[in-house]
């Protein structure tokens, strides 16, 4: 039993430590405060705290009384049946008193640590969790051999409370800002982490001092993601991270802003030399290929970098800088990165300028098709046209399709603007005479919506055009990240009736393993190696082993861009099937078409001179 001035003084000392828990004061602080005020009720008493790690190695947390060297001896010490009075307990759950350090064996390996401090004895309890776990130790040293008087007992078993209460809402509070401020999937830090601490370096910047932000971005993630699924995709991030994490210097600070995205915070001196170094280090471990669940992945990262050599620039400034070059290493063919230039905000307010024209453009209908017939070699008339589109812009006028499609694919509007393409298409071809077929030229993006096939058959439907006057153009890069879903929606075309030219021939990476695996009744030849008849032997024979190779898999070859007389007359000795290009017409409005289709004369230079061009 103990009087009611201490029973006060014990009720004093759990209010106090219970607010320093609530008022979120670290965890070190409040059990410091503890023992000091332990210390304080109780004479010629040495108080100290020991948290276990998960390991069941001791740490110490508190022990104001206590030399730092002999805290820091225990620093990492092994629990275990023999390991001193505090180790000994947190291994067997229970309190040990030695009353005599010197001649216990508890303390056999100990003593020399404890002796020479003037410490004699000494009682330990341990901290245990809600779970039963032991999570801790509080121990009272003495200078003289002696056990804990009652009042040292009453103390203790309230301050063992007291301690479970502190370091258990402690790890609830480490958890809570774990999960705040660090990504599951990879176990760096995440967007907010990153946010604070680049907000922290930005405003201590001193003068001589730089920041680089890199952005990094992986090339051909979603590709990995969408075959080989999410669970695979998350243990890709995972290596990455690592890797990312093994190639920064001591001072960088990497994070996982979300999906496929990272960022490096890197201090430095010399911005640039040091911003293209680091870039180089982050391309060059993630071009290695990934072994992911027994799967070789390659991918590859694109980089972006913006700096700051002064406090005050503002951290969403200098993210939109890191975005915009990040941007621009993508647009210049991945696997690259930059540095962020004055240039590329004029680009960057341009770019924002023609997303909103297109779409105006695209929910008023401003577009257009234009036809460029496709002419048999073998009887010199047209058999096909490519339908293309074009945009009459009011002040930019006429913008070409490559300025102006990959911004539709990225806000995400291809489909629509695909779908009416399709509709407008196959309704024209409808009116047309002869059977005259319609090149479509599809997006990647398109091939793998859900429901494609669906939207094909509602333009034939709609426009009562046959099947195999409908030819679906596809190029070889739309097919080289090809999923289940696009192989799947190519065979139900041509299952289907629909035409399938592979556009673009010889411009990807895999044309010959291609022609196996799709069922395509055309090969286009691409214009860059045709326009080098006559001037390039090695164009020359690409493009007669390109017409040997399908006419023996029994498929037809047209050239684009055919400009000459000089390159008609070459393809016509070699045997290509068709040709396409401004000698024998360029793009033209519906009605001039329906004008020549309906001529008397269909040679190809009567093709080429039966009307007024447009442009």
């Amino acid at each position: 039993m103990i009087d009611d001035r201490s029973s006060a003084a014990l009720q004093r000392l759990q209010g106090e430590i219970l607010e320093a828990v609530a008022r979120g004061e670290p965890l070190s602080r409040v059990a410091d405060l503890l023992c000091r005020r332990v210390e304080g009720l109780v004479a010629d008493v040495v108080c100290s705290i020991l948290i276990i790690d998960a390991q069941g190695r001791v740490h110490s947390l508190a022990a104001p009384s206590l030399p730092e060297p002999y805290s820091h001896s225990l620093d990492g010490m092994s629990i275990g049946p023999v390991a001193g009075s505090c180790g000994t307990a947190a291994w067997r759950g229970e309190p040990v008193e030695v009353i005599d350090i010197e001649s216990d064996p508890l303390w056999a390996e100990y003593r020399d640590l404890a002796l020479p401090l003037g410490l004699r004895a000494c009682w330990s309890s341990p901290i245990k969790a809600r779970d039963g776990r032991v999570i801790g130790t509080f121990a009272f040293y003495y200078r003289t051999r002696r056990g804990p008087a009652a009042l040292e007992r009453a103390i203790v078993e309230r301050c063992v409370d007291l301690c479970a209460i502190a370091i258990e809402h402690d790890a609830v509070q480490a958890h809570v800002h774990r999960l705040a401020f660090h990504d599951p999937v990879t176990g760096l830090a995440n967007r907010s982490a990153f946010t604070e601490q680049a907000t922290r370096t930005l405003a201590a910047l001193a003068p001589g001092e730089s920041v680089n932000v890199l952005y990094i971005d992986l090339d051909d993630f979603k590709a990995v993601n969408d075959s080989l699924g999410h669970r695979v995709g998350d243990q890709l991030l995972a290596s990455v991270a690592q890797r990312l994490a093994g190639c920064m210097s001591a001072d960088a600070f990497v994070a996982r802003l979300g999906g496929d995205e990272f960022a490096v915070l890197q201090p430095c001196r010399d911005a640039e030399a040091a911003g293209h170094q680091l870039a180089a280090r982050i391309k060059a471990v993630l071009d290695e290929p990934f072994e992911v669940d027994d799967q070789r992945v390659t991918i590859g990262a694109s980089v972006g970098i913006a700096h700051a050599d002064a406090p005050g620039l503002d951290l969403d400034e200098l993210a939109r800088r890191a975005d915009m070059a990040l941007y621009e290493a993508k647009a210049a063919g991945r696997r690259t990165h930059r540095f962020f230039d004055v240039a590329m905000d004029t680009h960057v307010q341009m770019r924002r300028s023609l997303k909103q024209d297109l779409r105006v453009a695209i929910d008023a209908g401003a577009f257009n098709l234009v036809y460029q017939p496709i002419v048999a070699l073998e009887t010199g008339e047209p058999v096909a046209v490519e339908a293309l589109l074009r945009w009459s812009h009011p002040a930019r006028g006429n913008v070409p399709p490559a300025a102006f499609i990959p911004v539709v694919e990225e806000m995400g509007l291809i489909a629509m603007l695909g779908d009416w393409v399709l509709r407008e298409a196959c309704a024209a071809a409808a009116r047309w005479p002869r059977g005259i077929k319609v090149g479509v030229n599809l997006s990647p993006l398109q091939l793998r919506k859900s429901g494609f096939l669906l939207d094909v058959v509602g333009a034939l439907q709609q426009s009562g055009l046959a099947p195999e006057r409908l030819d679906l153009e596809v190029t070889e890069s739309a097919l080289l990240a090809s999923d289940i879903a696009t192989r799947t929606a190519i065979n139900e075309l041509h299952d289907l009736g629909v035409r399938l030219s592979l556009d673009d021939f010889g411009t990807g990476y895999s044309s010959l393993q291609l022609l196996r695996a799709f069922p395509f009744d055309k090969i286009k030849i691409d214009m860059s190696f045709v326009r080098d008849i006559g001037i390039d032997a090695d164009s020359e024979a690409i493009i007669r082993a390109v017409i040997r190779l399908a006419r023996d898999l029994g498929i037809r070859t047209a050239a684009e861009g055919v400009e000459t007389a000089a390159q008609y007359d070459w393809l016509v000795r070699h045997h290509c099937t068709e040709v396409q290009g401004f000698y024998c017409s360029r793009p033209i409005g519906e009605a001039d078409l329906r004008a020549l289709l309906d001529g008397a004369s269909l040679a190809p230079r009567a093709v080429r001179e039966s009307h007024t061009p447009s442009p």
